[in-house]
Parts: structure tokens; C-alpha cells; sequence
């Protein structure tokens, strides 16, 4: 049994993912802030690690980057706090070549990245889809299958040397969407430092209607390297990532926090407020449009809301 549930903070850039129409060109509170700014601020609400998007570093300018790096060592030096990961979503799977090789250029930039700065590891979904986007009308799923494996097994080699994890997201619309296929592709894979990354939001939309979350989570066990914490709705299409305020959505809270100590989970939990971008029926954030975006708020009140329910340092 997990003695607590850490809970880490993702923090994020403006236009995370550019002018993408599903996310839309939005705007957070601490979007334009420093890195070593946020990460302070993260530590002073009490989180015991931070996360990053990685377009937060990638928009550093060359002459910036080194004076950050020791910037955020220090930050976390002086609090304390622990880089838990970088996130980096980028293209595995794709019938174009040069798409797919840039998206693999991009993750072991995002390895570089956390071997600078000291994060655990760096976090993935099978980007470009399978089944959300399309692809299964220009390749086929044995091809797909192929591309994620080889992809894969490139950067974890590449991050071990490093001493980086990667880890890849169970998450709709991709050829990993299910417990089952999450299981074959690391056994397909076949690296020591590949692990998944459970998003509760995903297990209550997507993972949920196919078996019971204690299950689930018994079955990945300790293939698990990192959570993202957020509650859901899930509309009828195939990404099912309608993301409301903690408390608003299908999740069950208590129960995934209980089944995550059950099997003695001791990694980091990633509180994932990604409301703040466009919502409506066919984007990522609050349905009824743009949510909050005040991170202190969210820094805040999604703490004080996760320790009612068994995560974090009050439990």
C-alpha cells in the first residue's frame, strides 16, 4: 500500500499545441510567466513536484535556455520540489515519413531536455492517432503497430542513456486505447525504462465501459510511471476528452486514488487542468466554452479538492 499520493502541478505555455482548432489559440494565467517562475509557484501551494508541457521549454529562445536550466535547478533546489516530467506529444504513428521522423526528433529533444533539468521522464500518446485521426484509411493497423514499437524502442534507448523513463499515455483515439493493448505494446516493446501513463479522465470515459477501474489498474500495476489527474465528461465522439472542473465530470475520485495504493503506486500524480483551452462539443476544454484559467485558482482549489478525496500529503 502507497503510503500517499504525490501530487505534482503541469504547467503550460499559451497556445500549448499552436493554432490547433481543437484546442484553440488560448491564453492561461501563467502562460507567459518564466519556468523557474512557475515551478516557485507551484512549490508554494504546497505540491511536492511539477510538470511541464514541453512547448513551455521549446519556445525558449538558443541564448535562454542554459540560464534556465540552472534557473530551475535552483528553484527546486531551494523548495524542494521534485521535476516529475516532461510532457511531449508528438507524431509516432504516420504515413508520412518525414512527420513521423520529426516527431521522433522532437521526443529525444524533450529527453535532452529532461536530463538537463533533472525531470524523471517524459510522457507521450501515440501521436498521430490510429483510430482519431483516421489513419486506418492510409495504412494499416499491422503498419501502425509497427511504427509505434520501432518509435518507441528508438527513444527509450536513446532516453536510457540519459537516464530518462518514457512513458506512453493510454488514451482514446490511438492503437493503445485499452488495458489490454497498453499491456501488448510494452511487452512488444520490451525496454526497462517504458512504462504507461494512466489519465483518469481516459479510464472513466474509455477504459471504464470496458472493465472495473480496480481491475484496470491491478492489471498495469507497476507498468504504471506517471498519472494525470482530471475529471471528464466524455461527449459521443472518439476522443471523449471534454474536460470539466474537478467534481463536474464521471470520475470517481476516491475509488481511483484507492485503487492506485492498492498496488502501491509511489510515483507522481499530475494535477492536468486542460479546461482552460477551447471546449464545446469538439474541443478539449469545458464544453460550455473556455474554462477556468486563473492558475492560481486551479493550483489551489484542485489540491485542496484531491486531499478530500485520498491524494496528497493530507492522507
Amino acid at each position: 500500500m502507497a503510503e500517499h499520493l504525490k501530487l505534482s502541478f503541469e504547467i503550460w505555455p499559451n497556445m500549448p499545441w499552436g493554432r490547433l482548432e481543437i484546442c484553440g489559440p488560448a491564453w492561461n494565467s501563467w502562460g507567459d510567466k518564466p519556468l523557474e517562475w512557475c515551478v516557485r509557484q507551484t512549490a508554494s501551494y504546497g505540491y511536492e513536484g511539477f510538470d511541464v508541457i514541453f512547448p513551455k521549454i521549446m519556445e525558449l529562445r538558443p541564448h535562454e535556455y542554459t540560464e534556465t536550466v540552472k534557473n530551475v535547478r535552483k528553484a527546486m533546489d531551494e523548495t524542494g520540489i521534485a521535476f516529475a516530467s516532461i510532457g511531449a506529444h508528438t507524431t509516432f504513428v504516420s504515413p508520412r515519413y518525414f512527420d513521423r521522423e520529426n516527431g521522433i526528433a522532437k521526443f529525444k529533444k524533450a529527453i535532452d531536455a529532461a536530463a538537463d533539468m533533472g525531470a524523471e521522464s517524459v510522457v507521450t500518446l501515440l501521436g498521430d492517432g490510429y483510430y482519431d485521426p483516421p489513419l486506418y484509411n492510409l495504412m494499416t493497423r499491422q503498419e501502425a503497430w509497427h511504427q509505434a514499437v520501432t518509435a518507441i524502442q528508438e527513444t527509450a534507448d536513446y532516453a536510457k542513456g540519459k537516464g530518462v523513463d518514457v512513458s506512453i499515455e493510454l488514451l482514446q483515439g490511438t492503437i493503445a486505447n485499452t488495458v489490454e493493448t497498453m499491456i501488448k505494446l510494452i511487452e512488444l516493446v520490451d525496454r526497462p525504462n517504458v512504462y504507461t501513463c494512466v489519465d483518469v479522465g481516459t479510464f472513466y470515459t474509455t477504459v471504464k465501459p470496458r472493465m472495473p477501474i480496480k481491475i484496470a489498474i491491478e492489471q498495469l500495476g507497476d507498468r504504471i510511471r506517471n498519472v494525470h489527474v482530471k475529471d471528464e465528461v466524455g461527449f459521443p465522439n472518439i476522443m471523449q476528452s471534454q474536460h470539466v472542473w474537478f467534481g463536474g465530470g464521471f470520475v470517481d475520485f476516491q475509488e481511483m486514488a484507492d485503487a492506485l495504493k492498492s498496488v502501491g503506486y509511489k510515483h507522481f500524480n499530475a494535477v492536468e487542468w486542460e479546461a482552460w483551452q477551447a471546449g464545446g462539443l469538439f474541443g478539449v476544454g469545458e464544453p460550455s466554452g473556455i474554462g477556468l484559467a486563473d492558475f492560481d485558482r486551479v493550483a489551489a482549489e484542485a489540491k485542496e479538492f484531491l486531499e478530500e478525496y485520498g491524494w496528497g500529503k493530507a492522507n
